[in-house]
C-alpha cells in the first residue's frame, strides 16, 4: 500500500482539528449538531448496511477521541478498506502506523469495511493471538455479515454490534419532536401497549406525518436530512446508494442480471409469499438453489429479510416466504435499479408499510414468522402467542385472526376488546421502537 494514502487517509496526523473539515464530519454536525458519538473502550466488530452511516459513526469517534480525549493524532490510525484486496496491504498500514505513533499511549486502529478483504478474519485473529493489540483498541465495520459469524473470534476480547437504520421512533425524536421519553415497551403485555397508545393518540396527526416522510427516506441519516430540506434523496443519492450495494454483490462475483432479475420477482410479489422455485421459473436463472444463494447473500448484506411460515409452534422452513427490504428507502433504491421509477404507485404505499412493521418487530425481537390459520388465513407477522396484522385503513379488531394481537389500522382511536387491540400503525410504531440502532445482539 501507497503510504502517501495512508497519510492521506489520516490528515489530524498534521493537525487534530483536520477532522472537523472531514466531509461526514462535517455533515453530521451541519445537519444536526447534538447527532455525535462517544468512544466506547472496547474492541468493536460494527456490522450494518451500506451507507447507514458506519464511516460517520467511525468519524465522530476520533472527533471525540481527538478534540474530547486528547489523544495523541498519530496514536489514531483509519483506513478504508473498500479498495484493499490483500491483508498485507493492512500489514504495511500498521506497520507505518507503528513508527510514526507515540509507543508510549494507548493507540487506536479504525478499520472500515474490513469484510471483503480476502481472509481479513484470520489476520486480525493473528493480530490478537500475537499480542499486537494488548496495547490498542481496533474497531472494524462491514456491510455484511456473511464472514462475521459469532465463532469469528472466540474467547477474544471484541464485542459485535449491528448499527441499523433508525426505528421510527429514533427518527421522530430527531427530526420531529419527543412525545415519550421511555424505553420500548413489549408487545406481549397488550393492556399497557393499549393505555400507552391513548397516551400518545393526540399526536396521530404528527405521526402519521412522520410516517408518511419515513416512507420515502427510511432511516438512513442523509437521506433524511436532504427530504427535511424540501428535497427528494431518491434523486440525489440513487447512484451512490445503488452502486454501494451493486459493488457488495461484485466482489462476490455474482451475475449482476440474476440480482436485478430477483429483485423485480421480489417487488412484483412484495407482502405475497414467495419461493425460490417460482422465482426461477420466472427468471433466466434457471435454478432455485441458485435463487436460494442469491436470497441468502442478499439477506446477510442487510438488503432483505425472510420470513418463515410457523404452523402449530413449528417453523416450515420449505415454505413459501415473505420477503421484505430491510429499509424503505432500500426499496426505492431497488425499485429505481430495476423499473427506473421513482415514484410509488396505487396501493403501494400499503405494501411498502406492511414490511416497516416486519423490519421492525424482526429487529427488537429477531423470532418473527407469519401464520396461516387452519382456516386459511393469514396473519402478517407473529411473535410467540402474539399475532399483528396490517390494515393500513380502517378496519374491525374482528380482521385479525388470531386469539391475541394487534390489528394495525390508519388513525382509528384505539380499542381493546378481550386479547385484542386496534391501534393506528404509526403510534404501535413509534412505542414500540427500540430507543437505540445499537445492538450486541446481531442475527
Amino acid at each position: 500500500m501507497n503510504l502517501i494514502t495512508i497519510t492521506i487517509q489520516n490528515p489530524w496526523w498534521r493537525n487534530k482539528n483536520e477532522i472537523l473539515k472531514d466531509e461526514k464530519v462535517e455533515r453530521a454536525l451541519h445537519s444536526h449538531p447534538e447527532y455525535t458519538y462517544k468512544y466506547r473502550d472496547e474492541n468493536i466488530i460494527l456490522l450494518g448496511p451500506r451507507q447507514v452511516g458506519k464511516t460517520t459513526f467511525i468519524k465522530l469517534i476520533i472527533r471525540d477521541l481527538l478534540l474530547f480525549k486528547n489523544v495523541n493524532p498519530k496514536n489514531i490510525l483509519y483506513l478504508t478498506c473498500d479498495f484493499i484486496d490483500d491483508k498485507n496491504d493492512i500489514k504495511t498500514a500498521l506497520d507505518f502506523f507503528d513508527e510514526q505513533s507515540d509507543k508510549n499511549n494507548k493507540k487506536y486502529i479504525f478499520l472500515d469495511e474490513i469484510s471483503f478483504v480476502k481472509n481479513w478474519n484470520v489476520f486480525i485473529l493473528g493480530l490478537f493471538n500475537s499480542g499486537y493489540l494488548k496495547d490498542k483498541r481496533i474497531y472494524l465495520t462491514g456491510s455484511s455479515s456473511i464472514s462475521l459469524l459469532k465463532e469469528t473470534f472466540p474467547g477474544r476480547d471484541i464485542i459485535k454490534i449491528l448499527f441499523l437504520p433508525m426505528q421510527f421512533k429514533e427518527y421522530v425524536d430527531l427530526f420531529y419532536t419527543k412525545i415519550w421519553e421511555g424505553t420500548n415497551i413489549n408487545i406481549e403485555n397488550i393492556n399497557d401497549v393499549y393505555k400507552l397508545s391513548l397516551d400518545v393518540f393526540p399526536y396521530i396527526e404528527d405521526l402519521n406525518k412522520a410516517l408518511n416522510d419515513y416512507l420515502y427516506t427510511g432511516g438512513f441519516l442523509w437521506p433524511a436530512y436532504i427530504y427535511k430540506n424540501n428535497k427528494d434523496p431518491i434523486n440525489e443519492l440513487y447512484e451512490i446508494y445503488k452502486d454501494a450495494f451493486i459493488s457488495d454483490i461484485s466482489k462476490l462475483n455474482k451475475n449482476q442480471r440474476f440480482y436485478r432479475e430477483i429483485i423485480n420477482e421480489i417487488l412484483l410479489g412484495y407482502t405475497s409469499r414467495l419461493s425460490a422455485n417460482s422465482i426461477s421459473k420466472n427468471t433466466s436463472i434457471g435454478s432455485h438453489k441458485t435463487v436460494e444463494e442469491y436470497l441468502d447473500i442478499m439477506e446477510k448484506l442487510f438488503i432483505i429479510k425472510i420470513f418463515n411460515k410457523k404452523i402449530d409452534n413449528k417453523i416450515m422452513y420449505r415454505s413459501n416466504k415473505k420477503i421484505y427490504f430491510t429499509d424503505p428507502f432500500i426499496y426505492r433504491i431497488m425499485k429505481m435499479f430495476v423499473t427506473g421509477d421513482q415514484f410509488f404507485r396505487e396501493n403501494e404505499e400499503s405494501k411498502i408499510i406492511e414490511g416497516i412493521v416486519g423490519i421492525h418487530l424482526y429487529n427488537i425481537y429477531n423470532d418473527i414468522y407469519y401464520v396461516q390459520t387452519k382456516k386459511g388465513k393469514e396473519v402478517d407477522f407473529v411473535y410467540k402467542d402474539t399475532g399483528v396484522e396490517v390494515k393500513y385503513g380502517n378496519k374491525k379488531i374482528n380482521n385479525l385472526y388470531y386469539s391475541k394481537g394487534y390489528l394495525l389500522t390508519k388513525n382509528d382511536i384505539p380499542k381493546i376488546e378481550g386479547d385484542k387491540v386496534s391501534i393506528p400503525l404509526s403510534i404501535f410504531l413509534y412505542i414500540i421502537s427500540t430507543k437505540n440502532k445499537l445492538t450486541n445482539n446481531p442475527p
